[in-house]
């Protein structure tokens, strides 16, 4: 789920609809590149959250709660707190110098007296306010287990039945529901977007119904085996709800707020509802997936997931930059995607297999020191 990230926006530089803030358009941008956007933001964070969820039950049921936090913080707080004003002063002065060389005119979101005005606490925390939100539900989480112990014992042991017996019959159904209504207090027709420091309570709620999921996947992890056979179906299932969703949102009228449009209002719903579907879909289709084709041990797998950290958190400069000198290169805009996403990878990860996974920068991100040559 990292590595898409990565892919996602590298593809943003492509995009001929200006949707999303950055500072470079190619001008052979393309709507496959725009597709490719949007799709994998459906499914991306969802998924992520969700394994984020299981591994959280697991580590706090093992290390219990002070080791709980002591883990997350050193690797989920120590990394950011550490990363972020490193990218912050790089990031002032590449987004200018890369907007010189857009092929639309840079607009003033771009000039570095926007880039220290208020209008940039949106955007404080970059890419890496997802580890923000994360840190926030971990803690939320742990407040919330000594709530959870006062409940009569048979009530949980009921409950968690109940979720067991029902996640592969009609519980989807509830899962759907939950997203949809968090997904109409939205202020677009999608997750809303915010990377500053005090996220609004709809957003830590759809990624903490994304985290409690997985959270009670670990507490009944047999349920597990009820993913492999239906994956295909659900994907298929969700990718067409994705289709159906981008239909309402094109023909609508985002954003919202915007009560006086009667497409928005009678498109806003159906909208919604589509993309919770879409959400849901994949979600059990992609950990169905996985489950069934990629449940063994494999060193190169477990190599890219302990690099895939270090790669989200440094790539967007690399993605940003790398455009520049293909400018002029006569390709389609989705052939540029492809080639700054996979340079992108293959740089940093020469940077992760000497500067990172041998030292203490790797030690902190994966938990281990591993040597020298080591696969």
């Amino acid at each position: 789920m990292m590595l898409l990230a990565v892919a996602r926006h590298a593809a943003v530089s492509y995009v001929p609809v200006v949707f999303f803030e950055w500072p470079y358009r190619d001008p052979q941008a393309d709507m496959l590149s725009y597709w490719a956007v949007i799709f994998i933001r459906v499914f991306n964070l969802p998924v992520f959250f969700a394994i984020a969820g299981f591994f959280a039950a697991y580590l706090l049921d093992t290390r219990g709660t002070r080791g709980f936090l002591r883990h997350r913080w050193s690797r989920i707080g120590v990394p950011f707190l550490v990363a972020w004003p490193l990218l912050a002063v790089t990031m002032f002065f590449i987004v200018p110098f890369a907007a010189q060389f857009s092929a639309t005119p840079p607009n003033a979101a771009y000039s570095l007296a926007e880039l220290t005005s208020a209008r940039a606490l949106d955007h404080l925390f970059m890419h890496l306010w997802f580890l923000y939100h994360l840190m926030i539900l971990c803690v939320a989480a742990t407040a919330l287990r000594p709530l959870a112990a006062r409940i009569p014992a048979a009530a949980r042991a009921r409950a968690m039945d109940l979720f067991e017996r029902g996640v592969h019959r009609g519980g989807i159904a509830v899962l759907i529901l939950a997203a949809g209504l968090i997904l109409y207090r939205m202020e677009s027709w999608a997750i809303d977007y915010y990377a500053g420091p005090f996220p609004a309570p709809r957003q830590l709620a759809l990624y903490g119904l994304f985290f409690g999921f997985g959270w009670m996947l670990f507490r009944r992890r047999k349920t597990l085996q009820g993913f492999r056979r239906p994956a295909w179906a659900l994907l298929a299932a969700g990718i067409l709800c994705f289709f159906v969703y981008r239909h309402f949102f094109e023909i609508g009228c985002p954003p919202r707020p915007d009560r006086t449009c009667p497409e928005a209002a009678e498109g806003h719903l159906p909208a919604v509802v589509f993309l919770a579907l879409s959400m849901w879909f994949m979600t059990y289709g992609l950990i169905g997936l996985f489950l069934r084709y990629m449940d063994k041990p494999s060193p190169r797998w477990r190599y890219m997931a302990d690099a895939s950290y270090w790669i989200y958190i440094v790539h967007v400069p690399f993605v940003m930059l790398l455009p520049i000198p293909l400018a002029g290169v006569p390709l389609p805009g989705i052939v540029k995607f492809a080639l700054v996403a996979i340079v992108a990878t293959g740089l940093i990860l020469v940077t992760y297999h000497y500067l990172v996974r041998p030292t203490f920068i790797g030690k902190q991100l994966n938990g281990r020191r591993h040597p020298r040559g080591a696969t």
